[in-house]
């Protein structure tokens, strides 16, 4: 009974911490960065600071800083062989707009007009460089495969943290993209990103001690996502996953950031009708039901939705916590 109790007072006290206040450093606290490619024309560069919503006027005041970024900069930012002469016709023309948030913020990232390369696999990306809080929005002026993005947002992070980001992140990170785009090719990008984002967070929680214990990582995160993979795709994987275990990174750091990660990507999973086998599934489903639940109560005090809820809903959504909490106290053994 005690036991019961214990469990019940814990579910009150995270519904509870739902809708505590949180908060917010100003906006102009926040350190922003603009960085442009090289290789852009002069209506183009307008064009890209138009879409970021950024002025000439807020760079002449130094409030957002301007970065040009080169074709040395990408191949030295992604760690590529700088000694090797530059392919003909390579120019760099994709852009971004980075934005430093307060700790606890997670990854936020939008693109537009990038065809290889989605908004999953770079915030994927982002936290492998070592980033945990940021807003970043990568576009062009026209479509291009977005592989030279993820440079452009790390040379803004370095500029704005004034300090450079570990060289073997950035190439794990850079390895990271294209081991997705590549399983993405054959299972969907979304999907391709949110079972990498997964497998890394096991990787990074459990820091595997052989090859082998990776490769039950992989196989595993692919049984849930009911993804058979081929040799080469579980090689391909178990490798960056290894490379990724070298890093050492402290799961403790990045956990926040990976659970909002994982949940934004499995939601957008869900709404695509990608159901997901659960692993622990009471305790994800009391998560799920959680967050839903602190997410339509907050719609309730916005005063746009306010006389669109129907009290039916509202003891929907009661009904569907009452459920998940006696799920809980049911496995918890009685004393």
């Amino acid at each position: 009974m005690k036991n019961k109790i214990i469990f019940i007072l814990l579910i009150s006290i995270i519904i509870t911490g739902l809708f505590s206040p949180v908060s917010v450093r100003a906006k102009d606290e926040n350190k922003r960065i603009v960085t442009l490619g090289s290789d852009l024309t002069k209506a183009q560069r307008l064009q890209m600071l138009e879409r970021f919503d950024v002025t000439e006027n807020q760079i002449e005041k130094d409030e957002i800083k301007e970065v040009e970024v080169t074709i040395q900069d990408i191949r030295e930012q992604l760690g590529m062989d700088t000694s090797k002469p530059v392919a003909k016709g390579s120019v760099s023309i994709s852009s971004c707009y980075v934005e430093v948030l307060p700790k606890g913020k997670g990854i936020s990232v939008t693109t537009n007009n990038l065809t290889e390369v989605n908004k999953n696999m770079l915030s994927n990306a982002i936290v492998t460089s070592g980033i945990t809080d940021a807003k970043v929005i990568a576009d062009a002026p026209y479509k291009v495969t977005g592989t030279a993005a993820l440079a452009g947002i790390l040379k803004g992070f370095e500029q704005s943290m004034g300090k450079e980001l570990p060289l073997e992140n950035k190439e794990v990170a850079r390895d990271e993209i294209n081991v997705t785009k590549s399983l993405g090719n054959e299972i969907g990008p979304d999907k391709a990103s949110s079972l990498i984002n997964d497998a890394k967070t096991e990787v990074i929680k459990e820091k595997p001690k052989d090859k082998q214990d990776i490769v039950g990582i992989v196989d595993k995160t692919a049984d849930r996502y009911e993804v058979k993979l081929s040799e080469s795709q579980q090689q391909s994987i178990t490798e960056l996953l290894t490379k990724l275990n070298d890093l050492d990174l402290n799961y403790k750091d990045l956990k926040g950031t990976l659970s909002k990660l994982n949940d934004t990507m499995t939601k957008s999973l869900e709404k695509s009708g990608v159901i997901l086998k659960e692993n622990n599934t009471l305790l994800k489903k009391i998560s799920r039901q959680l967050d839903r639940f602190g997410s339509f109560i907050k719609g309730i005090f916005n005063k746009d939705s306010i006389e669109k809820i129907e009290p039916a809903d509202i003891e929907t959504k009661k009904t569907q916590i009452k459920d998940t909490i006696d799920d809980l106290i049911e496995k918890v053994p009685a004393k």
